[in-house]
């Protein structure tokens, strides 16, 4: 697998509950996968998530915190694993992009 990258962290929701998620666009729309795109994160949403590399197995490691956002409360797990939804919205991502996504957004 290419070198694809993503922004997350565990967020609280209205409720308190807490869960790993992963900068969207928009609700309901895939979340933003950078291949190669470390400077697009430092650039444009660093302030509000963690950036995580994409493993063949599509499990999320940790390749940067973001200060700001642990200010803020978001968590930063050294390893995630996606649960078969959000793995299944990465997949479909890959998928459509392939091998020249530069950014879905």
């Amino acid at each position: 697998m290419n070198e694809y990258f993503v922004a997350g962290g565990i967020y609280k929701n209205l409720k308190g509950e807490e869960r790993f998620d992963l900068v969207c666009p928009g609700p309901e729309e895939p979340p933003y996968v950078l291949l190669r795109g470390v400077m697009a994160y430092f650039g444009v949403i660093w302030q509000n998530a963690h950036l995580y590399r994409l493993e063949d197995d599509y499990s999320l490691t940790l390749v940067a915190s973001s200060p700001e956002a642990l200010q803020w409360g978001v968590k930063a797990p050294e390893r995630v694993t996606p649960d078969a939804a959000l793995r299944e919205q990465l997949q479909k991502v890959i998928g459509h992009y392939g091998p020249e996504l530069c950014c879905n957004c």
